[in-house]
């Protein structure tokens, strides 16, 4: 076996290992959501998680590459602010009142929304193979819906609505990185959203006590984990290694739904997302390819 495939395996390796760790951080960001919830509105747990991702963002704004005068760029640096505040209280909101397992099961969209959108208003290449696969990814979120069969929960229009607004705030960041680094854009984004969503918590206000200053900070700590971790895995293993490995995710929210809700998804949760992660890599791997040519 030559050095250089060894080295290629052994990075696949790693990366397999990061996207375990992004899957189990997600799910227990997302269950230090849903126990904060107990005590506090989800809008008042969102405020402060968006202030400790202030704080865990401070190096950015102090490093000397730091873009505090975007100039007509602060507009949508403004839009994506927006639409990552709403994003997000859709999203705390559906995860109180929704299994772990669809939560995230459905978040699985997302990237299937992003790809539409960059090819209707990015202008990136319209072709067969990623129309099927955002089309099969969509059929998916209809099996684990099922509209027509069941009734579609408000927690589950709400989680439809989370992935709409975070594709466009993906949309926003991939127009913006091209004259800005990938940290200033991020900073930016926490920064407008986190006066933003002050504004529907002071309508519920309430003070977390101990218990829910720890719990919003597990989701703060978990959650840049979990977004380290997919960026890191991505960097080492090949995108079609990495794709199938965020079907942990699932996993992960359907164990600890169970452990700490006694939540058990239903077997076209699992059916429907596995046909969004086929869709999800055969775009990711279209785009490979695209790049790679």
């Amino acid at each position: 076996m030559s050095k250089n495939l060894q080295s290629q395996i052994n990075s696949n390796i790693q990366g397999i290992l990061w996207m375990i760790l992004a899957g189990a951080a997600f799910g227990a960001s997302n269950v230090a959501v849903k126990m904060a919830a107990i005590d506090m509105h989800p809008f008042v747990v969102v405020f402060f998680r968006s202030i400790l991702g202030v704080v865990l963002l401070a190096h950015v704004f102090f490093n000397k590459d730091f873009i505090w005068n975007p100039g007509p760029r602060l507009k949508l640096h403004f839009l994506r602010g927006v639409l990552q505040t709403t994003a997000l209280l859709c999203l705390y909101v559906g995860v109180t009142v929704t299994p772990l397992a669809t939560v995230i099961a459905l978040a699985f969209i997302t990237p299937l929304f992003s790809a539409g959108g960059a090819i209707l208003f990015l202008g990136e290449t319209s072709k067969f193979n990623r129309w099927a696969a955002i089309f099969i990814g969509l059929l998916g979120a209809v099996i684990i819906v099922r509209p027509g069969f069941i009734t579609i929960s408000f927690g589950v229009l709400l989680i439809i609505a989370y992935t709409l607004q975070q594709a466009a705030s993906n949309l926003t960041a991939k127009k913006l990185i091209i004259d800005e680094p990938v940290s200033t854009v991020v900073a930016w984004m926490t920064l407008i959203s986190a006066p933003l969503t002050l504004i529907p918590a002071l309508l519920f206000w309430s003070w977390p006590d101990m218990w829910g200053w720890f719990l919003v900070s597990v989701n703060a700590v978990c959650s840049t984990v979990a977004h380290l971790a997919t960026t890191q895995a991505y960097r080492l293993a090949d995108i079609t290694i990495a794709d199938p490995m965020i079907y942990f995710r699932l996993i992960a929210g359907a164990i600890f739904g169970y452990i700490f809700f006694n939540e058990i998804p239903d077997g076209w949760v699992w059916a429907g997302s596995t046909v969004i992660i086929i869709a999800a890599t055969i775009l990711s791997r279209d785009k490979s390819l695209s790049v790679n040519r």
